[in-house]
């Protein structure tokens, strides 16, 4: 049964930026260009740059943008937890100012939302643009492998629930992921263990477009799958890490009302696509725009 827009859960869309000039509006235009979007947040996070000044100009531009400024330089994640507090909707949705979404991203899970009440967080599939061909080398050979890895561990494809999100106390702020990254990880892999998580990972699904580049998080994990190149400072970081992602599913246990599921985990969610006629009893019109129905299979898994 097809969900009716006028029960469709709000969405905002949050982009933490530093220095991203280059980049920020290309990620902006993909924004605007999806349905259903209430609100698209902007977070400087102390860009030394033309960022801020970009930012401004188009809040004053555009209605759904909202301009945030912290004052100082403070993180991803503390950018990011601003930004959702600012936020009023139903859904928050997640992306890097030098990624951008594909056409319609964002219709499938928020229908999917609407749907399984169960989701606390789907992610979108990753598709790489420019990757180094030091790694497309090993297609077939571990980059597959590596790669959905990676799509479990970003925070540039996250749509969580924006009230589950709050209640687990958003990205971990502490100060090891100040340096090396790693706390989208950290949330990530609390909510495969104490919630329910989607996958939007099918080639036909469209998701975000992940702009390649030196010193890029993606590169340092496909160099420690493909290459087994491992930082040791990062390595000796990981009791700590698994400490804090501990920490959060404490958290998300209490929420037991809400994620107290039979299954928890990630659940692969398929997206059938109807086209719309343009007359009754006429061909299909192959120009209409498809309208995604979530479905999961009945398997579930940790």
């Amino acid at each position: 049964m097809e969900t009716q827009q006028q029960s469709l859960p709000s969405i905002d869309v949050i982009i933490p930026c530093y220095n991203a000039e280059n980049t920020l509006l290309r990620a902006v235009e993909s924004v605007l260009k999806q349905q259903y979007v209430q609100h698209l947040y902007l977070v400087d996070d102390g860009s030394t740059d033309n960022t801020w000044y970009i930012i401004s100009q188009l809040a004053e531009a555009i209605p759904k943008v909202k301009a945030l400024q912290m004052p100082q330089n403070s993180g991803v994640a503390a950018a990011r937890n601003w930004a959702a507090l600012h936020s009023s909707a139903d859904l928050i949705a997640f992306l890097d100012a030098d990624d951008a979404y594909q056409d319609n991203a964002l219709a499938a899970p928020i229908l999917s939302f609407a749907r399984f009440n169960e989701l606390a967080l789907v992610r979108l599939s990753l598709t790489a643009v420019d990757l180094d061909p030091k790694y497309t080398a090993y297609a077939g050979k571990g980059l597959e492998e590596a790669w959905k890895t990676l799509q479990m561990t970003v925070g540039g494809n996250m749509i969580f629930r924006r009230s589950i999100f709050l209640a687990a106390g958003g990205f971990p702020t502490d100060e090891l992921f100040k340096i090396y990254g790693g706390e989208d990880a950290s949330l990530g892999i609390a909510f495969t263990e104490a919630a329910v998580v989607g996958v939007l990972f099918e080639d036909k699904v469209p998701g975000v477009l992940h702009y390649c580049r030196p010193g890029m998080h993606a590169e340092r994990l496909l160099n420690a799958s493909l290459f087994g190149e491992r930082d040791p400072h990062i390595v000796s970081l990981v009791p700590q890490a698994e400490a804090v992602t501990a920490r959060i599913v404490a958290q998300l246990n209490q929420l037991k009302t809400v994620l107290n599921q039979e299954n928890l985990g990630i659940i692969p969610l398929y997206v059938e696509y109807k086209t719309t006629n343009a007359e009754e009893n006429t061909t299909t019109d192959e120009s209409s725009a498809p309208s995604p129905i979530a479905n999961t299979t009945d398997e579930k898994h940790q």
